[in-house]
């Protein structure tokens, strides 16, 4: 008994950890003007509630009887993937975040979009976390805690640029509902793949190639931006 709550402590440490190390990361990208402390706070917080809407929408689905993560043959992998998981998944985390942070005063440049939309995921990440530490070793435990805030976050990162888009360079009001519904269900569309590759033939290289690109692309866009802030300042 003493073991298994050293390993839960531990575990938990490992998420706490892991949340903290890459929310401090995509604060950095922001230096030029950080978001409020209470704001990513709650961000946080919110992807957390978030993580508990989309548990109770799983359940949903499996009583009505639709299958469930992660399948059994290819076909019925990949649509509980990119059918199901990734859009429940997705669209809660989404939700929290139009709902809430992109309603705030303090959403005010294109960089907040992507900054909100990665703490809202991993809020989401870290309670995903928690769950799955009972059966999970310890090896499992710190690499999931290390490597799931920042994939979650990639795939809201794409609806975050959506809504950043649709705030402060779409002109029209149809414009604006394409950009976010478009980076929505393409965020929907990844996050499932990503998944796909991992349950159906355990490629974990592809899903990490899927990874890769999004956080590079992450890192050139969160340098346009910051360079675009300091040609207006010149």
């Amino acid at each position: 008994m003493a073991e298994l709550s050293g390993f839960y402590l531990s575990g938990l440490g490992f998420v706490v950890g892991g949340a903290v190390f890459w929310i401090v990361y995509f604060d950095l990208k922001d230096h030029l003007h950080p978001e409020p402390r209470r704001m990513l706070v709650f961000a946080f917080l919110l992807g957390c509630a978030a993580a508990f809407v989309g548990w109770w929408i799983f359940r949903i689905t499996d009583m009505l009887g639709l299958p469930q993560p992660p399948g059994t043959t290819i076909a019925e992998i990949l649509v509980v993937c990119v059918a199901i998981g990734g859009p429940i998944e997705e669209g809660v985390k989404f939700l929290a975040a139009r709902l809430f942070l992109f309603r705030s005063r303090h959403f005010d440049e294109p960089m907040d979009g992507l900054i909100y939309a990665a703490v809202v995921a991993i809020g989401f990440a870290s309670v995903e976390n928690v769950l799955y530490l009972d059966g999970l070793t310890w090896v499992e435990a710190l690499a999931r805690a290390a490597a799931s805030p920042l994939t979650h976050s990639l795939f809201a990162v794409i609806w975050g640029y959506g809504v950043s888009r649709a705030f402060f360079r779409a002109r029209t009001r149809w414009s604006r509902i394409l950009w976010q519904a478009g980076t929505l269900v393409l965020s929907m569309v990844v996050h499932g793949l990503y998944n796909f590759f991992l349950f159906a033939y355990n490629t974990g290289y592809i899903a990490s190639f899927i990874a890769l690109i999004l956080w590079l692309t992450l890192i050139w866009y969160a340098r346009s931006l910051i360079r675009a802030e300091h040609r207006q300042k010149v």
